[in-house]
């Protein structure tokens, strides 16, 4: 008997995974990029992927896209925290070298309106319009992401919305003298 693993043929386990990946690599990686940098979001995919790999006896067979953006929303959030430590960590040693650098910065007058109301939303409301709208999953597919009802889904996807809607009438009705314009 050989010791060659490629000799074996191989397990369910394994087949499963292969599978998942060639069917989800692409999409996850898309996901990922959606929220956060080129680098980091393969670093997120990895993660998720091993993430997925640990706990494959949870995968709930027949919606493993879902579940697999749950898993990568959860990585980018733990990364988020982690950065931001690391930040405010690194931000305290240069305050004790330098002076604190002006706080008042110019608001980039070239930016896409949606973009920019998506920005005042918070991190839920942004997270479930992008699941819905950019990802293209039903409610009953958020509803795993998020661990919520597809009900409650709608719900959220309703009032976001409503929320989206008045941040963007709010960049559109602004002055642009209110911005440090000349008319």
């Amino acid at each position: 008997m050989s010791d060659d693993p490629s000799d074996q043929p191989p397990s369910p386990d394994r087949e499963w995974f292969r599978s998942l990946f060639h069917e989800n690599y692409r999409p996850l990686l898309a996901y990922a990029r959606r929220r956060v940098d080129a680098g980091t979001a393969d670093d997120v995919v990895a993660e998720t992927l091993l993430v997925a790999w640990r706990r494959r006896d949870a995968a709930p067979s027949g919606h493993e896209r879902p579940w697999l953006y749950g898993i990568a929303r959860n990585v980018i959030r733990n990364s988020a925290r982690s950065a931001r430590r690391q930040h405010a960590f690194h931000e305290a040693l240069r305050s004790l070298h330098q002076p604190k650098p002006s706080e008042s910065e110019a608001v980039d007058e070239q930016a896409d309106v949606m973009r920019s109301a998506l920005c005042e939303l918070s991190e839920d409301d942004r997270e479930i319009l992008m699941l819905v709208t950019w990802e293209e999953l039903s409610y009953t597919d958020v509803g795993r992401v998020l661990d919520i009802s597809a009900n409650a889904v709608a719900i959220r996807v309703h009032r976001a919305r409503k929320r989206l809607t008045g941040q963007v009438a709010k960049y559109l009705e602004k002055d642009p003298s209110d911005e440090g314009h000349k008319s």
